[in-house]
């Protein structure tokens, strides 16, 4: 026979077991979310699928987009040091002395010691931050470097560029050594190894090992797809990716697509480990390139913005007009293309409030916050961004509501062409002449086969293309982590009984747009997000000299920069100069300093090191 109160003990008991077991369960998911902040280096806008690239299909990253927030209106500096510090800061360049150019080899400076940047926020929260990959802000003291700027670890390399596998970084022909390392040991152990790989590995290593009860931090600039050394192989990819895209004709967008499709793929990876260790549903990814891509053999690349105008380090739209998104559960409103402007430097103020901190206690930022805009797809937070004054270069845009100035002597002026990606076997000598002609003259069957693979693309894509573009679409129907986009059961049932030829002849999900929200249904079929140019004027190439006189450009009807309307609204050029001399009064000097060959490799056992 039970004793008395047997019942009663082992139901108190039984009740604080479970509480124990709901307690400990809840401290096993963190209060904030997790940050996963993905940058990929110089890609250029016409090189995702979902910004109409059928020629480099980006599964990967399409799906974080559509599944996401695609920011259409989304801008970065025209080049790497500049918008990194932008995005670590939420200040712009201007302010932080990291307006021109970037830190090449042995110079003397980086971002100003003075700047508290994000990881030293997020840390202040209760986070556990790591860096996987590039740094790029400095290295001439150890306190220019992650390790000593809110990171708890760091795996990669602290200059600009460097070769793929072997790791070694050529500043200039006197100045070449080792630039790869884990926190602050230099790593000669990773020599054959591709670093998209060794920084996919790296990642999933922290979301694995990482404690859950606790925040992550993890900012993950990758390498790709920036070109590796000038005087070494300058596009590099493992042989199985670069046979992938065999019908690419170009050997060097053929190489280039392999490099990004590396990338893709890791993107992939790390968003699967999330979902595997139970913390996607409190994530949120973020995805941005740090500048527009070297398109047309600038900087030994093959990227493409087409059709926007220019290059990277340019100031035209195709410099500054970065591949941006944002995908997390956490969002209540998903799956819409953004329009609304968002600048490199509203990063910071937007995650630490989606972190559940207070933007508003952060100082001196240029940036805003924009987590409330995006999570419902809101109004507007910025009417206006500065993209660059560089008083080097002398050479100045902005954008004020629709309209954007440029001003002065621009730098790189022979590459502010619209430059068609490569296809062909020559393409990168004939295209090349675009440069200089603004003209495309060749045979007619040529232009016939260039045509042809454009038409064709999607039916090229290879076997594990097509199925990992499966796996992902099928896996948002599914999951439950997402709101169910599809607008018609007929529609459903094609993706159930025949995705993969929906997917190559109709586009299923959807997404919600502003201007599509009024109609019948609400939603418009899932597409590419495309820039739409309108017809190209013949003085298109000539009709602005910024060094005689600003330039104004119509942005929201004229994205390529073809027509130049400053004679026609001299009051709206008036008004916007007086914005930019505003800017100009609150501008640092640019930090830049001359080369210091003490920092030569040659004295540091051929590694690149902090030397002062």
């Amino acid at each position: 026979m039970e004793p008395a109160g047997f019942k009663t003990v082992c139901l108190q008991a039984c009740l604080c077991c479970l509480c124990l077991l709901l307690g400990a369960e809840g401290r096993a998911t963190s209060p904030r979310p997790h940050i996963i902040l993905i940058v990929a280096d110089d890609l250029g806008y016409n090189d995702v699928s979902f910004h109409g690239s059928d020629q480099i299909p980006t599964p990967n990253i399409d799906f974080l987009g559509y599944n996401g927030i695609i920011l259409n209106n989304y801008y970065v500096s025209p080049i790497c040091t500049p918008t990194r510090s932008a995005l670590m800061t939420g200040r712009h360049p201007i302010h932080t002395g990291m307006q021109s150019g970037v830190i090449v080899g042995d110079q003397p400076y980086g971002l100003p010691l003075n700047e508290t940047i994000m990881p030293q926020h997020l840390n202040a929260l209760g986070y556990q931050s790591h860096i996987v990959g590039k740094w790029h802000l400095g290295m001439l003291k150890w306190e220019y470097t992650p390790l000593y700027r809110g990171f708890k670890s760091h795996l990669g390399y602290y200059q600009g560029c460097e070769d793929y596998y072997t790791h070694t970084y050529e500043a200039n022909l006197d100045q070449w050594g080792l630039d790869f390392r884990r926190d602050k040991e230099i790593t000669w152990n990773y020599t054959n190894q591709y670093s998209t790989e060794i920084f996919k590995n790296e990642a999933v290593r922290i979301i694995n090992e990482h404690n859950k009860s606790e925040p992550l931090f993890l900012y993950l600039p990758f390498q790709s797809v920036h070109s590796g050394n000038g005087d070494g192989i300058n596009l590099q990819a493992p042989q199985s990716y670069i046979d992938r895209f065999s019908y690419i004709e170009n050997r060097k967008r053929r190489t280039y697509a392999a490099m990004l499709s590396a990338l893709d793929d890791a993107v992939g990876v790390v968003y699967d480990t999330l979902v595997n260790n139970s913390m996607l549903n409190n994530s949120i990814i973020v995805f941005t390139t740090d500048n527009g891509g070297p398109a047309n053999g600038f900087d030994f690349n093959a990227a493409n913005n087409y059709p926007l105008r220019g290059v990277k380090a340019t100031i035209w739209e195709g410099g500054v007009r970065g591949v941006g998104l944002i995908h997390s559960p956490l969002l209540s409103k998903q799956g819409y293309v953004s329009e609304q402007m968002f600048h490199v430097t509203d990063w910071l103020p937007t995650l630490y409030t989606a972190a559940g901190g207070n933007a508003s206690s952060l100082a001196n930022l240029d940036g805003f916050n924009s987590w409330d805009m995006l999570n419902s797809n809101g109004s507007a937070v910025r009417t206006e961004m500065l993209h660059n004054i560089d008083p080097i270069a002398n050479e100045s845009a902005i954008r004020v509501g629709d309209y954007k100035l440029i001003v002065g002597n621009l730098q790189y002026p022979g590459w502010a062409g619209w430059f068609p990606p490569y296809q062909l076997s020559g393409d990168e000598h004939l295209l090349h002449y675009l440069n200089f002609t603004d003209q495309l003259y060749e045979p007619k069957g040529r232009i016939a086969k260039r045509q042809l693979l454009q038409e064709q693309y999607r039916s090229y894509w290879p076997p594990e293309v097509v199925a990992r573009t499966e796996e992902l679409y099928s896996f948002s129907e599914q999951s439950g982590l997402y709101t169910n986009r599809y607008s018609s059961k007929e529609n459903e049932r094609k993706v159930k009984n025949n995705h993969l030829s929906s997917f190559k002849s109709e586009r299923i999900l959807t997404f919600e747009t502003e201007k599509n929200m009024q109609s019948k249904s609400g939603r418009i079929s899932e597409s590419p997000v495309i820039v739409q140019c309108g017809p190209k004027p013949a003085n298109a190439s000539t009709n602005c000299n910024s060094t005689v006189s600003p330039c104004l450009y119509h942005i929201p009807s004229d994205p390529c920069e073809y027509n130049n309307i400053a004679q026609q609204n001299p009051d709206v050029v008036t008004r916007i100069l007086s914005r930019l001399q505003y800017y100009t009064s609150t501008m640092v000097p640019p930090g830049n300093q001359p080369f210091d060959d003490r920092g030569n490799p040659k004295y540091h056992q051929g590694a690149w090191m902090p030397w002062l």
